[in-house]
């Protein structure tokens, strides 16, 4: 399953989409887990579908937690900087060749446009 949960900071995660020889590179923002459970609702949502989106393709997606509900709140929280600019959880970025496309919130758990976002295998 390429799905990787990274600790690489929000730099890093943009010099490895700039380094990447697979396009689109993927990267889903979610709340941080408490007792094994995001504290967001719409990320226990859309975590099944994401997950099963990306269980047979060549893609990797890239997991982070953008923090506890007080970390997350703050407005220098780091995901909420340029290049990802994510106001809301979850966020699923694409980036393909420097275009940041992002997915908000109950759009990540409609099927319909997580299809359409994440595309067809390559």
């Amino acid at each position: 399953m390429p799905i990787k949960v990274s600790n690489e900071s929000p730099e890093a995660l943009v010099e490895s989409f700039q380094s990447s020889s697979i396009k689109p590179s993927f990267v889903v923002v979610y709340a941080s887990l408490t007792d094994g459970r995001s504290w967001c609702g719409d990320c226990r949502a859309a975590e099944p579908l994401v997950n099963a989106k990306f269980a047979d393709r060549t893609d990797v997606l890239k997991v982070v937690y953008a923090g506890q509900r007080d970390e997350w709140r703050k407005a220098d929280n780091q995901w909420k900087k340029a290049p990802f600019s994510v106001t809301n959880l979850p966020t699923l970025i694409k980036v393909t060749n420097d275009e940041w496309e992002q997915l908000v919130e109950e759009d990540v758990y409609d099927q319909k446009k997580l299809d359409a976002f994440v595309g067809e295998q390559s």
